[in-house]
């Protein structure tokens, strides 16, 4: 033991600040002299001084052959792979940026397929009658779902014209027809577009409806269906967040709250004899439309930033960010922002 320690107490300052001294070459010397116990504890040293590690099963005799593995450092002192870290969400980032936009375009292309689908329905189903009265003891709710994940209406910036049923994984996903008609048209947007998956049929005297979001369907164009006839499989299609089925009802073009015609929560209607005014749904449509018109948006273009915005509104950035809750100053293509 004294000998070891002595052996250590010489070598020590030795190692320390020889810092050209070959690794292996003192150790396989002490080996030789066979000191193994000392030369470990002066590679352990060597290597705090130095910020290597060792462990108890290096081989000493191949200490020289060992790789050594070290960071790349920038000439700010900042490493490589953080470097490279912050490039790649820059580039993702401006990936993002596009895919907004691209995103945002899909939308509105998808929207005004969406509508021109309905018009066409629409212009084949229009009648000259302002009223019409449905029998609803004949008729059937689209999904046996009782909830109404959302409701018609004002949905952040724009009207949600139906109704959403949510769908549960396991429970009965199987859509049918509310009302006697003839399938008008059959047509996917996509996956994440539009509505995905949707059938629009043709119930006569100016009454249509949609189905969207469905996972398939069943149907073809022309077939005639009954009331509670299967249209398909309610689904996630389209941008959609989770399994739902999106319906709609229009008479002559104008659209109808479902939930004054069924009562979703009971799975069943209101009254046995529903009376459809063409006249009251523009009324309620005029209302909607007053009340959007309360509040201005704007969808963000590239380039645009908050100053702009707020200077093309008349409000302070300030202000514009509290209407829209946002905490920094960061704003992406496509979103859509509040401004009265």
């Amino acid at each position: 033991m004294k000998w070891t320690t002595l052996t250590l107490t010489a070598l020590l300052p030795f190692a320390l600040f020889a810092k050209e001294i070959d690794i292996s070459s003192t150790s396989e010397t002490l080996i030789e002299n066979g000191q193994e116990n000392a030369a470990k504890e002066i590679i352990a040293v060597e290597d705090s001084s130095q910020k290597w590690k060792a462990t108890d099963s290096l081989n000493l005799k191949d200490a020289g052959n060992s790789p050594v593995i070290s960071s790349e450092v920038a000439t700010n002192n900042t490493p490589v792979d953080s470097l490279e870290a912050d490039s790649l969400a820059l580039k993702n980032d401006e990936g993002n940026e596009e895919g907004n936009e691209e995103a945002g375009a899909e939308s509105e292309e998808a929207e005004a397929e969406l509508e021109a689908d309905m018009a066409e329905a629409d212009s084949a189903t229009v009648d000259t009658l302002q009223k019409l009265t449905l029998d609803m003891t004949t008729a059937f709710v689209p999904s046996a779902s009782r909830r109404v994940s959302a409701p018609y209406g004002i949905r952040t910036y724009r009207m949600h014209r139906g109704v959403d049923l949510g769908l549960c994984h396991g429970e009965d996903r199987t859509i049918v027809a509310a009302f006697k008609g003839v399938v008008v048209k059959v047509r996917n947007q996509g996956r994440r577009k539009g509505y995905g998956k949707y059938v629009i049929l043709d119930h006569g005297n100016g009454l249509t409806t949609l189905y969207a979001h469905l996972a398939s369907w069943q149907v073809n164009v022309g077939d005639t269906l009954q009331a509670g006839d299967t249209i398909g499989v309610g689904g996630n299609t389209g941008r959609s967040f989770g399994a739902h089925l999106h319906f709609e009802m229009r008479f002559n073009g104008n659209y109808i709250d479902p939930a004054t015609v069924f009562n979703f929560e009971e799975g069943t209607f209101h009254n046995a004899m529903t009376e459809i005014d063409e006249t009251k749904l523009q009324l309620v449509e005029a209302d909607f439309q007053k009340e959007l018109a309360k509040h201005r948006y704007y969808k963000v273009r590239r380039g645009d930033c908050l100053g702009k915005i707020a200077r093309k509104y008349g409000i302070s950035i300030k202000r514009l960010k509290q209407l829209n809750n946002i905490k920094g100053n960061m704003i992406r293509p496509g979103q859509v922002l509040r401004c009265s």
